[in-house]
């Protein structure tokens, strides 16, 4: 079973950003708190359901910048 895809990002603010700019742009995206660690900086990342790659496409060209993806557990 395949985890959701989490786009991780600095801070709430762009996680929020981002939220947005992939919503104007088509694509569902939600805000998700994620467990803090030395990886995901402050906690909160960008969950895209469908399409993750094109979503990070999209943040990079618009200046958000990812550090990286995670797949996080999906609750049942």
């Amino acid at each position: 079973m395949m985890g959701k895809p989490v786009i991780l990002v600095s801070s709430v603010t762009y996680a929020m950003k981002g939220r947005d700019l992939l919503t104007r742009r088509g694509v569902r995206a939600y805000v998700e708190r994620i467990p803090p660690s030395s990886t995901t900086g402050c906690g909160y990342g960008i969950y895209v359901p469908h399409g993750a790659d094109e979503a990070e496409r999209i943040l990079t060209e618009n200046g958000i910048k990812i550090l990286g993806r995670l797949e996080q557990e999906a609750k049942t």
